[in-house]
This record gives structure tokens, C-alpha cells and sequence, in this order.
């Protein structure tokens, strides 16, 4: 049986991308004192509205509640060349922006979790991790869907010298996606949803294929270097990125702060998959833990 969801706030905003030619789309939901707020950052290809379940899930367990979801440069209702970036830095310098605009709506006593997706993953560990950036944004807890360590399908049957060369040359050319919904969930329904999503284009440009690789051959060796209370969700069947890099990673996180939960027959988007209510529920559990240990 359903719980009705108390009524709750919706905004959207628009802020200028760090690139000052785009702008960036933010959707932010509350209710109540903000006590918790809950930042998620999407994937690849895909955008916020993707993640709605999770959102409607955030909303109906927390009673003093923020959850804000934006789309990354060239994606669902930002700005900006659709499946291209210039620089990885761009999305990263854009994250930090929402990060600073998260901490606007918040208090001294609200506590933030990142809650990232694939793309986002690599987009989040890359701000905290690489030490070209500074990080100085509270966050109470990190939670990584299937984050993007090593991406599987990027390629297809292109070399990477030919990508090399095809970036100097023509850094938009497109690339068409070698994946659909299939690849992605074991949810018909929301399989069709990605394949007919309008907001969802068919290709990825050359630049943005070769940024991804480069930022994630960047990220190997750096789990060490995470501090900050993580779950790491991985899917086994995963056909986008590969689940034995990220697995690997997530190992080499100090064990008192990480904790690990493998799917060994899902697809990569956990949070769009037939049990994610199931999944929800985990993550929940692990967020009520942060917060129960937390001054």
C-alpha cells in the first residue's frame, strides 16, 4: 500500500554554466525544516527526470527534506551543445557551482548526501579526489550508482587511436549509441522510456567519449584519497561501465568508510531497475546510519 507523500515544494532555477555561455538547470524539492538535503547527480546521455522514482522515494521517507537534481552540461534541459563538452573541468566546475547553490537553500545544521549515477560518479569523484580541484562543500555520506571508473561502452568497435585523431580534427563529430534501454534495466517499461525519451540523444559527441576515458583513466589509483562515508552500488551485469574496475576502487576505500553492496544480475541503472523500491530501501538504511552516528 502507498503512503501518501506530504505536499512538498517544487522550484526550477536556472544558474550560468562556469563555461559563461550555458546555463544549468536545477529542480529543487522540500519540505520543512531542511535537517537532510540530498543532491543527485545523473549519468551520461540521460538527465535529472530520469530519476524521479528515487526522488519520490526521498520525499516520502524524510519528513525535513531537500532533494535538488540538475542536468550536467549538454544534457535534458541545460544549455550547452547536446552530448558535447568541451573539458571534463566543465562538468566538474559546473558541479561545484551546484554544490555552492545546494549550500545556499541549506542551514548550519542541514547534513548533505551526494547520491551520483555512472557519469555523475566520475563527475563527483573527480571534484573530491583529483587534486587540481578544492573541495570544501559539508557532505555526510556518498552513495555511487554504478559509477563510471572504467567505461565498457563508449567505443563500440572504434580504436582509441582513431579517437585520438578524430578529437583533434572533429571534436563534435557524433558518435551513434551502441546501447538502448535494454542494456540499461530489466525494466521494459523503463527501457522504452530511454529509447523514446526526447530529452535523450542518440550519439555522443567524439570529445565528450575521449574527456570521459581520459577522466576516468585519471581516477584508478585515487580511492586511497576518499575520506567521506561512501556505499558503493555495483551492478554485475553491467553492460556501460565495467564492474570489476569499480569494485576495485571501492576496495581500496579505507573499509571503515565504505561499505559495498554488489548486484550480481542487474543491469547498470540500479535506480531504474525491477527492484529498486528493494535498492531504495538499502540506501535508506545506510543514510539513516550516517545520520544516526553524526554530532
Amino acid at each position: 500500500m502507498n503512503h501518501k507523500i506530504a505536499r512538498f515544494t517544487t522550484e526550477d532555477y536556472s544558474i550560468a554554466s562556469f563555461n559563461g555561455e550555458s546555463s544549468i538547470f536545477i529542480r529543487h524539492f522540500s519540505r520543512g525544516a531542511n535537517k537532510v538535503h540530498f543532491l543527485i547527480v545523473h549519468g551520461a546521455l540521460e538527465h535529472s527526470g530520469r530519476h524521479s522514482d528515487l526522488v519520490s522515494f526521498l520525499l516520502e521517507k524524510y519528513l525535513n527534506v531537500s532533494v535538488t537534481v540538475f542536468d550536467n552540461l549538454g544534457h535534458g534541459r541545460s544549455g550547452g551543445t547536446r552530448a558535447y563538452v568541451e573539458s571534463f573541468e566543465h562538468y566538474v566546475d559546473d558541479f561545484s557551482k551546484v554544490t555552492e547553490w545546494v549550500n545556499s537553500k541549506n542551514t548550519s545544521e542541514t547534513k548533505n548526501f551526494i547520491l551520483a549515477h555512472s557519469l555523475g560518479g566520475l563527475i563527483c569523484l573527480t571534484k573530491i579526489l583529483d587534486p587540481a580541484y578544492g573541495y570544501s562543500f559539508p557532505v555526510q555520506g556518498l552513495i555511487f550508482s554504478s559509477p563510471c571508473i572504467r567505461p565498457k561502452k563508449v567505443l563500440g568497435s572504434m580504436s582509441l587511436p582513431i579517437l585520438e585523431k578524430l578529437n583533434q580534427f572533429m571534436p563534435k563529430l557524433r558518435i551513434p549509441m551502441i546501447y538502448s534501454g535494454k542494456d540499461l534495466t530489466r525494466d521494459s517499461e523503463r527501457a522504452n522510456d530511454f529509447d523514446t525519451d526526447p530529452l535523450i540523444p542518440k550519439y555522443m559527441s567524439v570529445r565528450m567519449a575521449k574527456e570521459i576515458m581520459d577522466a576516468s583513466d585519471k581516477m584508478t589509483g585515487l580511492s586511497y584519497y576518499l575520506k567521506i562515508s561512501s556505499l558503493f552500488l555495483i551492478s554485475g551485469s553491467d553492460r556501460i561501465v565495467d564492474p570489476l574496475s569499480t569494485l576495485l576502487f571501492s576496495r581500496g576505500v579505507d573499509k571503515q568508510l565504505a561499505e559495498i553492496v554488489q548486484y550480481p544480475d542487474h543491469y547498470h541503472e540500479l535506480w531504474n531497475e525491477i527492484d529498486r523500491q528493494d535498492i531504495f530501501k538499502k540506501m535508506k538504511y545506510w543514510i539513516d546510519k550516517q545520520l544516526k552516528g553524526s554530532p
